[in-house]
């Protein structure tokens, strides 16, 4: 190890000088002056005579303190050379890594440039163009692990604009480990533009199951894309969302009982299709007395069944659970059940039951795939906290696909807990600010 000559100076630093200088060996010194040189100079490189100590150079770092690096001069040819002083560039690099990773993790979480360059000014003053430029250039550094043994997977869609301009971000998450395929912005989203984004980021030779919303357009792409080697699921939270979309904003108690019967289909819905049965003989009844009288009995029932079914809710949070997904074959009983009953329907009821008709292959593909999942939360969940609603058209490109990378980086697993904190990287400074 170099051989470290201390002083009062430095004499409380030798810990912090003895871990800087541990992998050097023992043919340097660190004088009591504070000089990081050879003991014995050493040959000149064009002459090979043996050259001496003259004097050093200072480098200094703003707020970090500087470093003396020793100089050589040979007698013969006049040649002058200094000390190799890496240890200094990685002492600064360590800190400034930090510093990068706290502004990757702030702008992560949404945070604005003005926003990071206020907390910097806590910590280490900079101004928001240097920020933004560090950020960005660590960002484009930085790569997502691809994902292997790719078999399930979510594929979904946001709308973000930029100014006027629409963009589409078309993003593949694996539904096993739910790190990110791919994720990028384009100006479309025609058929064309997804079909090449499948076919550069999935393996089209193997088989493979994706789950999407319910829009009509994909069925056709994949069949283009993946032939018979594709297992398309629909979401069904989505088919529960158009269900509920069926139906007026104002219901009766008939037609909430409706939906909710339709919505018990794939979702064990039965607590509420009681409570909501033990209404219709009183809904009927008032229903003979005033409208007025009516609309006060509708306000207020509504009201208690909402409470009910937040109720439900709290306490599946509070267990850790979700709605009870059927069986395959209790989905398929009730589902006949009310196809039986279709004529009794409102149109829209009809048409929403001769359209899962349609599609059942496709809304009940995962029970015949191991670990298929049946909706689409998992993609839409990230999406939630990737780029926020309110962020959506607040950002230029550039902004965007940061955002998009930083999130995909942090499904990743790169954003870990930091081996070392800025406050050890700033102790490896101490011995040097006297100087600086």
């Amino acid at each position: 190890m170099t051989e470290i000559q201390l002083s009062l100076l430095n004499f409380p630093h030798r810990e912090i000088l003895s871990t800087i200088f541990n992998d050097f060996s023992n043919d340097f010194e660190f004088t009591a002056d504070g000089v990081f040189r050879r003991i014995t100079p050493p040959l000149c490189p064009d002459c090979r005579f043996p050259m001496s100590h003259n004097g050093f150079n200072t480098y200094r770092k703003c707020h970090l303190g500087g470093v003396s690096i020793g100089r050589y001069l040979c007698g013969a040819c006049g040649k002058s050379i200094e000390e190799d002083h890496a240890f200094w560039g990685n002492l600064k690099t360590g800190f400034f890594d930090i510093l990068t990773e706290i502004c990757l993790r702030l702008r992560h979480n949404h945070s604005s440039y003005e926003l990071i360059e206020e907390i910097m000014s806590f910590i280490y003053p900079r101004d928001k163009d240097t920020i933004r430029i560090m950020v960005q250039s660590a960002i484009k550094d930085l790569k997502v692990p691809a994902v292997q043994n790719i078999r399930l997977v979510h594929y979904d869609e946001q709308h973000p604009k930029v100014g006027r301009n629409q963009k589409y971000r078309l993003t593949l998450m694996d539904s096993i480990t739910r790190q990110i395929i791919a994720d990028e912005l384009f100006d479309s989203k025609d058929a064309a533009t997804i079909e090449d984004f499948l076919r550069r980021n999935l393996d089209t030779q193997k088989p493979i199951f994706v789950v999407t919303d319910l829009y009509r357009g994909y069925s056709e792409i994949f069949k283009r894309v993946f032939g018979n080697k594709v297992t398309h699921q629909l979401c069904l939270l989505h088919l529960n969302k158009l269900i509920v979309y069926d139906f007026p904003r104002k219901t009766s108690i008939e037609q909430e009982l409706i939906k909710y019967k339709l919505l018990n289909i794939f979702y064990n819905r039965e607590l509420e299709i009681d409570y909501l049965s033990r209404l219709i003989d009183e809904e009927k009844v008032i229903l003979q007395k005033s409208g007025k009288e009516y609309k006060v009995w509708i306000k207020d029932a509504k009201h208690l069944f909402h409470d009910f079914v937040h109720n439900l809710e709290l306490k599946r949070r509070r267990d850790g659970k979700n709605l009870e997904l059927r069986t395959y074959y209790e989905a398929l009983k009730i589902f006949k059940n009310l196809l039986s009953k279709i004529d009794s329907f409102e149109a829209a009821v009809q048409r929403r039951l001769m359209k899962i008709r349609e599609i059942w292959p496709k809304l009940t593909a995962f029970y015949f795939v191991d670990d298929a999942p049946a909706t689409n939360n998992a993609l839409e969940n990230y999406y939630s906290t990737s780029l926020k609603t309110h962020r959506k058209n607040q950002l230029e490109v550039t902004g965007i696909e940061d955002q998009m990378k930083l999130s995909a980086l942090k499904r990743a697993g790169i954003f870990g807990r930091p081996q070392r904190t800025l406050l050890y990287a700033f102790f490896m400074f101490i011995p040097f600010l006297d100087t600086g």
